[in-house]
């Protein structure tokens, strides 16, 4: 099995184009030589490095190129979420956010074909009365998703005033 040319442009990029990191750099993180992490970066040959060495690579040169191009084949997209850490609730609030951004495009497309012949069936409510109810529920997780931030900054705050 062969990766994919977007994942060896990514793997490539990684190796020689992080900034300020070369592969010598790397391969001192890894536990691998600059020639190896040479190979892996090339395009041109079928040598890999493993998941672990893979993730410490990633992890060492902060280059998401890999992942991106991922996400990219699976249809999704990689956000920065502006920092890491404990700061992954801010990517739970955006995706929620976002998440209901899609699906009130549903809603609006499902509601212009219910309306399209002027009369709303009962199997087209339902379908958009569902939409709707999918709608709140994303807006109450990105609530609670905000909830908890507010909550773990307010802790810090009082914990700084002890």
């Amino acid at each position: 099995m062969e990766l994919n040319k977007q994942t060896k442009t990514a793997l490539w990029k990684m190796v020689h184009q992080s900034p300020g990191i070369d592969a010598t750099q790397i391969g001192e993180a890894v536990g691998d030589s600059q020639k190896t992490i040479l190979n892996y970066g090339n395009p041109n040959m079928d040598y890999f490095p493993s998941l672990k060495k893979f993730e410490a690579m990633m992890l060492f040169t902060g280059n998401v190129e890999v992942l991106r191009s991922w996400a990219h084949l699976m249809g999704h997209a990689l956000v920065p979420v502006g920092g890491a850490g404990e700061k992954h609730r801010e990517l739970s609030i955006f995706e929620a956010m976002m998440q209901q951004n899609i699906t009130t495009g549903q809603a609006n497309a499902k509601v212009y074909e219910a309306y399209e012949d002027g009369v709303v069936t009962p199997q087209e409510y339902e379908e958009i009365h569902n939409i709707f109810n999918q709608i709140i529920d994303l807006a109450k997780a990105a609530d609670q998703a905000a909830l908890k931030q507010m909550q773990r900054y307010t802790a810090a705050v009082e914990i700084e005033k002890a």
